[in-house]
């Protein structure tokens, strides 16, 4: 049959939804038949991976830093005391020679005189020195975790359980429990005991639970409170002028 545009009519059109005519391509390969290998359930996020603590037993080990040895607490309470006990020393020597200088004289009221001034003045060092003293263990250890001494030589003293300094009540109530690290007929048992304890603790150390710990290298205390600080930031929105 002749068409006369060349080809022929189209067909019916297939209805919408139906399946199309002609061949069909193939589907891809499915899973195989048979039961499939479970697979493995991705780790949880969000919890940190948990590491044993370190025990105390080893050298050195404690939560709050490395614990410092004997020796150099020994340097750091050396330096403590030969700061105020030179300083007074020399001003005792000088207090002497003047007396010496003005009993030479013959003149006993003169001589008198010097020896009550050179009283005075011994009270006002011993007195210096307990104030240099309280300061220095106490408000300074207290607030910064180290006296002058402890600073020189790299260690801190902080609280066995936060590691942060114990504030100065606690730091003067050490000083007072040094007198058990005495108390057996006058020996210093409670000042070796560093040596053997497992957290290298004085009695002292372990009646006010504190522990003396090396300062890292680049890490420094904080500094007492005083001026040349800059301010604190407080709460709330800063005012508008």
């Amino acid at each position: 049959m002749n068409y006369p545009y060349g080809g022929p009519p189209p067909g019916p059109q297939q209805p919408y939804g139906g399946p199309p005519s002609g061949p069909q391509p193939q589907q891809p390969f499915g899973p195989p038949s048979g039961p499939q290998p479970q697979q493995p359930y991705p780790p949880q996020q969000g919890y940190p991976q948990q590491y044993p603590p370190q025990p105390y037993g080893a050298p050195g080990a404690h939560p709050a830093g490395q614990l410092a040895e004997w020796g150099t607490r020994v340097l750091g309470y050396l330096i403590d005391g030969a700061i105020p006990g030179a300083v007074f020393f020399l001003l005792y020597m000088i207090s002497g020679l003047v007396v010496g200088a003005v009993a030479s004289g013959g003149d006993e009221d003169a001589a008198m005189t010097a020896f009550i001034i050179v009283g005075i003045v011994v009270g006002l060092l011993y007195l210096g020195l307990l104030v240099f003293t309280i300061w220095n263990t106490c408000y300074r250890r207290g607030t910064t975790g180290q006296t002058i001494g402890q600073k020189v030589a790299k260690i801190k003293t902080v609280g066995e359980a936060t590691g942060q300094p114990i504030g100065f009540g606690n730091a003067f109530l050490r000083q007072i429990c040094h007198v058990v690290d005495s108390a057996i007929c006058g020996l210093p048992i409670g000042w070796l005991s560093p040596l053997w304890d497992e957290k290298k603790q004085t009695w002292a150390d372990k009646i006010v639970k504190t522990v003396v710990v090396v300062v890292p290298e680049g890490q420094q205390a904080p500094q007492a409170p005083g001026y040349g600080q800059p301010p604190q930031p407080g709460y709330g929105l800063p005012q508008q002028w």
